[in-house]
């Protein structure tokens, strides 16, 4: 238990706790606007329809009668079916979007990205600290931008898909099709696969690409020749100008069940240097909630709404290659609170108890204003099991609050806060 004396707090000056902005790029954000919900080119065939007859009618000219076989994997033109549908135009929609996710559309001003929105070629998608996206492509294929990422789409044509990894994370799932040309570049690799779920990434502290199944190709984007295959189980951390150097994966963090309420935890593995969590509202992970890393296999959970979630837990080696997932379920219910009341003590002094992470530090307030604009006690410490404070000298309610200070993170801080009673008696 930590004790707080008023009387020597009067050394310490007012705290002034500035927010920023995450931002995403320099161009000004526009909060009115939104991007279209416009349904991509879409069609559903009827009796008697050709492709002859949709490229003259859709694409302006017969001739481009191949295309439209060619972008919906259409073996033989004359089997046709009613009721099929053809993709005839370039797009993707956005199938779950959560958090601050922008768009910008040929260097336009940066608007909110909606569900259920087209996105076409060219245009550049951005996820910030707490932002989640999902994209849906027409043959059933699936790209998720996770937080604190950027991704401008390039070709989004039929089987025809290439997206260049502007900055941070991208997760696909890519469904097999004969002909399939789908491609993810980083800065300096290109990314080439037929069928596959795989992740990249490519930012200020490395480029990777890690193959949950199928197969990839890496290959430097200068460079000639067919590639590395990397292999379902396999990473590589990609160096500029250097051939790919294949691994095996770290394997899964094993969940457990924590003996802490709030907690997710799982096995240490050997040659980690940080763990990943990430939760989602659906088990293919497309919905994410929430994802955060930390130093050991170890998360506190703050900032959900009550529910059940799916988890899923990874390690990432030195080479900061993310390895094998071990997936779980939880349910998040109504966060634990501290005791409301503060009971007195001798000497005008109130014990406030609580129980938290003993390895965070906290920031606890005290003031005579419900909304914290007349402090009278602020201190920053680690507070396990809470402050006592006083002597409090004169009666009315006071109001407390002891916030988590995390760096790094993305949930939000965790709160515990209360009032009491200061009487005479």
């Amino acid at each position: 238990m930590f004790a707080i004396r008023l009387d020597s707090l009067a050394k310490h000056g007012a705290f002034v706790l500035v927010g920023g902005l995450f931002a995403l790029a320099c161009a000004p954000v526009a909060s009115r606007e939104t991007v279209p919900q416009t349904p991509p080119g879409t069609y559903v065939v009827q009796p008697g329809d050709t492709l002859w007859d949709l490229s003259n009618k859709y694409l302006a000219t017969p001739s481009r009668w191949p295309e439209i076989q060619r972008d919906n994997d259409v073996p033989l033109p004359e089997l046709l079916q009613p009721g099929q549908i053809l993709r005839l135009g370039e797009g993707a929609r956005v199938i779950d979007v959560s958090g601050q996710v922008l768009i910008s559309r040929d260097g336009a001003t940066q608007v909110p990205l909606l569900r259920d929105a087209v996105v076409q070629p060219g245009d550049v998608l951005m996820t910030g600290r707490e932002g989640f996206l999902a994209l849906g492509l027409a043959d059933g294929s699936r790209v998720v931008i996770p937080s604190s990422s950027a991704a401008k789409l390039v070709k989004l044509r039929g089987q025809s898909i290439r997206i260049e990894l502007l900055d941070g994370r991208i997760e696909s799932y890519v469904e097999k099709r004969r002909k399939r040309d789908f491609e993810i570049r980083t800065r300096t690799f290109s990314l080439g696969v037929k069928g596959t779920h795989f992740r990249a990434r490519s930012d200020s502290d490395a480029q990777t690409v890690e193959v949950l199944e199928g197969s990839v190709v890496a290959k430097p984007l200068e460079a000639e020749g067919p590639g590395v295959p990397v292999l379902a189980g396999q990473g590589a951390r990609l160096e500029d100008g250097e051939s790919p150097r294949t691994r095996k994966l770290l394997p899964a963090p094993a969940q457990q069940i924590s003996s802490l309420p709030g907690w997710v935890t799982a096995n240490a593995v050997e040659g980690a240097a940080a763990y990943q969590l990430q939760l989602a509202r659906d088990p293919a992970f497309i919905s994410l909630a929430s994802e955060s890393q930390t130093e050991r296999p170890e998360f506190r959970l703050a900032g959900l709404t009550t529910g059940f979630y799916h988890t899923r837990i990874s390690a990432f080696d030195r080479q900061h290659v993310e390895g094998q997932v071990d997936m779980g379920v939880i349910y998040q219910g109504e966060a634990r609170t501290a005791e409301r009341d503060a009971t007195r003590r001798e000497a005008g002094q109130y014990e406030i108890r609580w129980t938290l992470d003993p390895s965070r530090r906290h920031t606890f307030e005290l003031s005579r204003s419900e909304d914290f604009s007349s402090v009278v006690a602020i201190e920053s410490g680690s507070f396990p099991s809470g402050v006592t404070v006083g002597p409090l000298n004169v009666p009315g309610r006071y109001y407390w609050r002891s916030r988590d200070e995390v760096e790094g993170e993305s949930n939000p801080q965790h709160v515990l806060k209360g009032n009491f009673e200061v009487s005479t008696n």
